[in-house]
């Protein structure tokens, strides 16, 4: 006899997201991962290109940097990016 891995398989309820597909670290490092994507994105929101032209660079390395993590997650594949600058630097 297989024993449920979770509290709540006998009965055929899923276990939630964070239990079943991250191992220890992984969920700190998706919200870091998201934490710092939305750190990063606000920054730039509010920046002038041609004012702060090292600022803006760095900021959008920064994105560029961050989209494995946020694609391993899964989180580019349930967030929609509106501003169209963001999107770019993300390929979408």
């Amino acid at each position: 006899m297989l024993y449920p891995s979770h509290q709540g398989a006998q009965d055929g309820r899923l276990a939630v997201p964070s239990q079943q597909h991250f191992g220890p670290g992984q969920q700190a490092v998706a919200t870091s991962a998201i934490n710092s994507f939305v750190t990063y994105a606000k920054a730039i929101q509010d920046l002038d290109k041609k004012n702060f032209p090292d600022e803006y660079a760095g900021h959008s390395d920064r994105i560029r940097e961050l989209e494995p993590l946020l694609r391993a997650h899964g989180i580019l594949d349930v967030m929609q990016i509106r501003n169209p600058d963001i999107a770019a630097l993300l390929g979408q």
